[in-house]
């Protein structure tokens, strides 16, 4: 009976064991105060997998928990505790109860979110009033005439396309950014007189020295022979800009022994009228040098640069200006030492050298051949911390409305904090600004001398070297040919760099945001990994100066050739043009990434403590922070015709059309490239289909061009990086299949008056239809996550959202089967330049050198940038999103076919509340401007003048310029649906003015 017994207990306990062997994997932490490793008792674990709750558990005195009999696989783990921001942490089980030692918390009041905009592009304007004409340069044209420079307040975009779009050469250099496309016009930005003299075309038309686009072409001379002969000094002021511009200029003109020089120096200096912490303390330089040889060759080389630094504006929200009852506030300045300190402040010195050779070795052929290198710094400062509280005074939770607000479902309801905030920035400059001296106190105080908080510089420093080749052929007295070809070598190196410390002694090369999630693995927080184990486990400490964070090159190399033929039969003309070229880049990071280490030098996988660092993506490839990526390559290239008639009277017609095959550019083409190699799926080329018709009439003074004209650009990409509330983490979303229309009509005359002679009206008129036409492909990546790519959705509200039918009483009207009607399909614009623009002026000049001008622009159908986790289903389904693949799908074609189906969860009011686009202002703008000016001539010589102009006399202060939507989103307190963000706004600065005073001889 006994042995029955025993064997019975041994069976048992057989059982017990070969179960235990079946489930051994657990998971066991504490959970601590990420200030201090401090326990947090209390807080709740929950582990899931797959959507699926498999335990939760409560942490102990001590912060510790274990939860055991997990089987093997990859699971979320959610950390929660009263007063601290949720914590999400990767485990995977493997087998073994893992220790995590540490899954660390940061109390709420010191979450460090990273700015919207803390990684735009550095070519994009960060100010809400700007110096950099709509249209580089107008053209001897009246509509470019009065576009160019009068609708620069508003952030006009020329027939709606992007800065990119438009071909800017210098000396028959195309100088558009190589990593962004962007006109570069903060190169010779300050240098006037000598980057005068130009060649320019508008649109589609013909270029002599460049294939050109649909955007129009616009060559600047530079060579010292094209400047202004004599001297001129000016002296300028303004109230919008800068205090101070001086200027001083010198051209020689062909002299008698085939030389030529000049040079032209610059300082603009000061703050302006408006916004507290812009200001400018630039200087520009140009010297240059030319010899003639003969008749057939001449040789020319010339320098500049525009090194200075320059104050930036930042965005807010509208309660933050209403707090200020000010809309020019800027948050990015505060008092140190009494004194106005701005925390963004970009820093620029990138000298450009050109040598440019033009030969002509018979009658009727030219040859030109230029090279130009580009090279310097380009930094954009702001502030980063670890540990501390967010130190932007209009970060949202230091508002009023994060404690109260109107709409209960936001839970926001504590109406004395909310009063309390709100006496806070209407009374305390360092609330409602940088508090720099609570900065260096906190730094002065912490154990080490670590930095808390520090300035860093965003650095691109751009290493450019450019070729071109182009000849001019005059076959015949009716035909011409251009052509030549060109070659690009771009390596451009993104970095940051530890710019000031703000009191302490170093700051801790780490990822904090990685920390959060991976406590256990301090292998994985590494921004340098090789450092870090290089030098016995420790992170580096990087002193002023040194560079921390992501570094990596960006190499571009393009090379094209292309030709252009001109027939002119007199009054009959044409002309074709074609291009063909190859364009490559590839990623190069320098430092490897502890999140996305990808292989050793000896092609092994990173296994750091027992936990395999190594990633993949989707199609088996590791996922690698260091070294190269794939080589992306691309083949461009355009075709265009033009054909014109001109009439006798000075009548002309004409009409061109051209279909562009470009390349993505390197900062559209990568999922995340602070951190890894990786590319966007589905990258390709864009395409463009571009055609307009003009008309043209030039005599008697009388100058007219009427043009209509029709683009249709396909497949763009676009990256946006942002921290996303709802990963707890840094999240890029990589967009493509990005499709835009344009159409629409401009209208430029002068007209002179027969009763007064020197007196003309002059007016400009575009008006168009700019919108998205297709549903792009978004693909979401988070940086601290294991997983190569999170979500792969469509952005099914992009182009355009439902507006449904309402009844009387403002209910929704539904149809026999319960579906809601819609009422009409709402339209999603091109962002950030009105869709209707137009200006009519009175313009009057003596024979005594005076003028004067007063005019008046209108401005209509503006609208904001959009953001894209906006206008997915995920957003506007809300939390309670249940719909099956099979419920989506059907609904999305109902949507198409108008006949929208509202299913669980997803209502009439989520969809238009979430997808709808902002419009800029719901009223026309009007804007009123008036100058004046007088020349004086002394013995044909010398030459003494001034000019006066006001703007925006009427003092408009309510006119948003631009602006952006958040990139956030907030759970209701039902969770049954996410809210937005507060957008944030540029606004137009009021009545300012400009004076010049010039001095020639």
């Amino acid at each position: 009976m006994i042995k029955k017994i025993v064997l019975a207990l041994m069976a048992v306990l057989m059982g017990v064991s070969v179960a235990a062997q079946t489930v051994p994997g657990g998971v066991t932490a504490k959970v601590v105060n990420r200030a201090g490793r401090v326990p947090v008792q209390g807080a709740t674990v929950t582990l899931s997998r797959d959507g699926q709750v498999v335990s939760t558990v409560t942490s102990a005195s001590d912060g510790s928990f274990t939860i055991n009999s997990i089987p093997d696989g990859q699971y979320s783990m959610k950390v929660l505790a009263e007063g601290f921001a949720p914590a999400i942490v990767n485990v995977s089980v493997e087998g073994f109860v893992r220790d995590l030692i540490f899954v660390s918390l940061v109390a709420e009041q010191v979450i460090s979110d990273i700015d919207d905009t803390s990684f735009a592009e550095f070519d994009m304007d960060d100010s809400g009033y700007s110096d950099n004409p709509a249209i580089l340069y107008g053209a001897n044209d009246p509509y470019n005439n009065i576009v160019s420079y009068g609708f620069s307040d508003i952030r006009f975009k020329n027939r709606g396309y992007n800065s990119e779009t438009q071909d800017v050469l210098l000396a028959g250099i195309r100088l558009n950014d190589a990593i962004t496309g962007y006109s570069p016009y903060s190169l010779w930005s300050g240098l006037n007189e000598a980057m005068r003299s130009k060649e320019v075309t508008n649109g589609l038309e013909n270029h002599s020295v460049w294939a050109g686009g649909y955007n129009g072409v616009t060559n600047i001379l530079g060579n010292p022979s094209s400047v202004r002969p004599g001297w001129r000094f000016s002296i300028l002021s303004n109230s919008a800009l800068y205090r101070l511009r001086l200027m001083a200029n010198y051209a020689s003109g062909m002299l008698d022994n085939g030389w030529s020089y000049a040079f032209n120096v610059s300082a603009r200096l000061g703050g302006n009228d408006w916004v507290q912490g812009v200001y400018y303390r630039s200087f520009s330089y140009y010297a240059g040098a030319e010899k003639k040889f003969n008749d057939r060759n001449t040789l020319a080389f010339f320098t500049f640069a525009a090194p200075g630094e320059r104050g930036a504006q930042n965005a807010s929200t509208q309660e933050v200006y209403d707090l200020m009852e000010d809309n020019m506030y800027n948050s990015n300045w505060g008092y140190q030492k009494g004194k106005i300190r701005n925390a963004r402040v970009r820093t620029t010195f990138e000298p450009v050298f050109v040598l440019k050779y033009k030969g002509k070795p018979t009658d009727n052929l030219d040859l030109n051949a230029t090279l130009l290198y580009r090279t310097g710094m380009n930094g954009y400062s702001a502030l980063d911390w670890y540990d501390s509280a967010d130190p932007r005074p209009d970060y949202y939770r230091n508002l009023p409305s994060f404690f109260y607000d109107e709409n209960a479902d936001l839970g926001r309801l504590d109406t004395y904090k909310a009063a309390a905030a709100a006496e806070r920035w209407r009374t305390d400059v360092n609330t409602s600004h940088v508090n720099w001296q609570h900065l260096y106190n906190v730094n002065y105080n912490s154990a080490d001398g670590r930095s808390k908080y520090i300035q860093q510089s965003r650095r691109t420093d751009q290493n450019d070297l450019n070729l071109a080749l182009s000849a001019k052929w005059r076959a015949k007295s009716w035909l011409t040919v251009d052509g030549g070809l060109n070659g690009r070598f771009n390596r451009t190196e993104f970095f940051e760099t530890a710019h000031d410390l703000l009191g302490g002694d170093y700051f801790l090369n780490i990822n904090n945001f990685a920390e959060r999630d991976f406590a256990f693995s301090e292998a994985r927080i590494q921004y340098d990994l090789d450092y870090w184990l290089d030098h016995g486990r420790q992170a580096e400490k990087v002193a002023k100066g040194g560079k921390y964070g992501y570094d990596y090159y960006a190499n571009v190399r393009n090379a094209s050739i292309w030709a252009n033929g001109q027939l002119d039969l007199g009054s009959f003309k044409a002309n074709l043009a074609g291009r063909i070229g190859v364009e490559s880049f590839w990623r190069e990071g320098l430092v490897r990434n502890g999140l996305f280490p990808g292989l050793d030098d000896n092609g092994n996988e990173y296994v750091i403590d027992d936990i395999n660092l190594t990633t993949y993506d989707d199609n088996g490839d590791v996922v690698t922070s260091k070294g190269k990526s794939d080589i992306s390559t691309f083949i461009v290239g355009s075709v265009k015709a033009g054909l014109e008639y001109d009439f006798t009277g000075g009548h002309r017609i004409y009409a061109n059309a051209g279909f562009f095959l470009d390349a993505p550019k390197f900062n559209q083409a990568f999922l995340s490239p602070r951190t890894r190699n990786t590319l966007m799926n589905g990258l390709t080329n864009v395409k463009t289909v571009s055609a307009d018709l003009n008309y043209q009439y030039s005599n008697n003074g009388y100058e007219i061009r009427a043009t209509a004209f029709w683009t249709k650009i396909m497949d763009q990409s676009d990256l946006m990086s942002f921290y996303d509330d709802s990963y707890n983490s840094f999240t890029n979303f990589a967009m493509t299949g990005i499709d835009q229309r344009h159409a629409g009509f401009e209208v430029g005359f002068k007209i002179p008056m027969p009763f007064l002679e020197g007196l003309a009206v002059q007016g400009a008129l575009s008006a168009g239809e700019y919108i998205y036409t297709s549903t792009p492909m978004m693909t979401e990546t988070i940086d601290n996550s294991s997983e190569t790519v999170v979500s792969d959705v469509p952005l099914t509200y992009w182009a355009s959202h439902p507006v449904y039918q309402k009844d009387a009483s403002g209910s929704y009207v539904t149809d026999a089967f319960g579906n809601y009607k819609v009422e009409k399909v709402q339209k999603h614009y091109v962002p950030s330049t009105p869709q209707i623009a137009a200006n009519i002026a009175l313009n009057y000049r003596t024979r005594s050198y005076w003028f004067f001008t007063l005019g008046a622009n209108i401005f209509a159908e503006s609208y904001l940038d959009m953001n894209p986790l906006y206008r997915t289903e995920l957003a506007v389904v809300g939390p309670d999103d249940n719909l099956t693949n099979a419920v989506r799908n059907e609904h999305r074609l109902n949507w198409y076919m108008n006949e929208t189906v509202i299913n669980q969860g997803l209502s009439p009011v989520e969809i238009e509340y979430m997808a709808a686009q902002e419009k800029l202002y719901d009223k026309p703008l009007v804007l009123l401007n008036i100058s004046i000016g007088k020349s004086w001539y002394i013995n044909r010589k010398y030459n003494f003048g001034f000019s006066l102009e006001a703007k925006n006399l009427l003092n408009n202060r309510w006119v948003k310029t631009g602006g952006y939507e958040q990139t956030r989103l907030i759970d209701s307190e039902s969770y049954t649906r996410y809210y937005r963000f507060d957008s944030k706004y540029f606004y137009m600065q009021g009545a300012n003015y400009m004076l010049n005073l010039y001095y020639r001889f």
